[in-house]
């Protein structure tokens, strides 16, 4: 059945939605027609169109991707769903058995599997106690791939705590030599010896964990948005997708991004984060040392690296107040997340 003829026949539809309906597939209709499946109707995702089709739903998104790397992510995933990681949105190839699609304008598209769900609720104990289990088989899967077929692939590095610093430090220097300074630039350099000095102690105290401890495939920006709850009420399942910054690293650094998403989503509360790592290690054993590797990760400040970085790439003929708002709120934010961190750090492993 083709994608126009699918649309026109949805008598479900309001008269709104079969015009954009209909807009989309025509426009579509040469993308649409290089796979396999019959179009029954089309949503919205973030930045993407979600496809409901008779083999299940489909996301279709614009790429600036290359052949070569979205090559690597479908063989990624195709491990990692043969590692028993079945929830996954793993890439799908066109009838001409290409990972790519053009439309008829010449612009890029891939297809991947995709879950009629929800993401995560960040609020919610339950929830987020199922995406840690989730991350848990993630990482399981992760280092059985890793260390099963792709053990010659590159270690990366995500956390290049010194590279980091030297660009909060470019940042800061740049600023020195701007006047006058405006309501942002000002407050940037009162604040910037406190948060530089943290890096430059994260930088100097770096913990060490050896390669075989949890090396292996990393999600790299695990948090609510990647984590999608399907299925019904009483039969719950978690789909991950967005894998753009997966790679092969210490996996505990997928942990540490979520607790300090999470975390800070439910205003730094300590107990929340002590039952991530007790339900992570339910799965996965952790030791001292790992409890202060994920501390270290959480002392470097992150936030205040992130908006430097922000104001450094964009515009400075007007900087936005929003840039001011940021600011302040990371700077009455750090007292909350320093007794968060000393807590933390006196968290005893060994007894729980």
């Amino acid at each position: 059945v083709g994608s126009e003829m699918c649309i026109r026949d949805r008598h479900t539809i309001n008269k709104t939605d079969v015009g954009r309906g209909f807009f989309v597939a025509e426009k579509m209709s040469e993308v649409f027609e290089m796979y396999d499946v019959s179009l029954d109707h089309i949503g919205r995702g973030r930045g993407a169109m979600l496809l409901h089709t008779d083999k299940g739903v489909r996301q279709l998104r614009a790429t600036t991707v290359g052949e070569k790397r979205l090559q690597a992510e479908y063989e990624f995933k195709e491990h990692m769903y043969q590692a028993g990681f079945w929830h996954i949105d793993r890439l799908v190839k066109n009838v001409e058995e290409e990972l790519i699609t053009y439309d008829r304008y010449g612009n890029p598209f891939v297809m991947r599997m995709y879950f009629d769900g929800r993401e995560m609720n960040v609020n919610n104990k339950n929830e987020i106690l199922l995406a840690v289990d989730n991350l848990v088989a993630l990482h399981r899967a992760g280092r059985k791939v890793w260390q099963e077929i792709d053990r010659d692939m590159q270690i990366r590095e995500r956390n290049d705590v010194k590279r980091r610093n030297r660009e909060m430090k470019r940042v800061h220097n740049y600023i020195a030599r701007q006047s006058p300074k405006r309501e942002f630039e000002a407050l940037f350099m009162q604040a910037f010896p406190y948060f530089y000095a943290q890096g430059l102690r994260c930088e100097q105290a770096k913990a060490e964990i050896t390669e075989d401890t949890h090396m292996g495939y990393c999600h790299g920006t695990y948090n609510h948005h990647s984590v999608l709850v399907c299925g019904s009420a009483d039969n719950r399942y978690i789909a991950t997708i967005n894998f753009e910054k997966y790679h092969i690293g210490n996996q505990l650094q997928d942990l540490y991004y979520f607790i300090r998403k999470t975390v800070e989503k439910n205003g730094y509360t300590y107990a929340l984060l002590t039952t991530i790592l007790e339900q992570y290690q339910l799965g996965i054993p952790l030791r001292q040392a790992d409890v202060e590797y994920i501390c270290g990760l959480y002392r470097y400040p992150e936030k205040f690296y992130k908006l430097s970085n922000q104001y450094m790439n964009g515009a400075k003929t007007r900087i936005s107040p929003k840039m001011v708002e940021k600011l302040n709120r990371i700077i009455e934010e750090e007292e909350k997340k320093q007794a968060l961190l000393e807590k933390l750090s006196g968290y005893n492993i060994s007894k729980k």
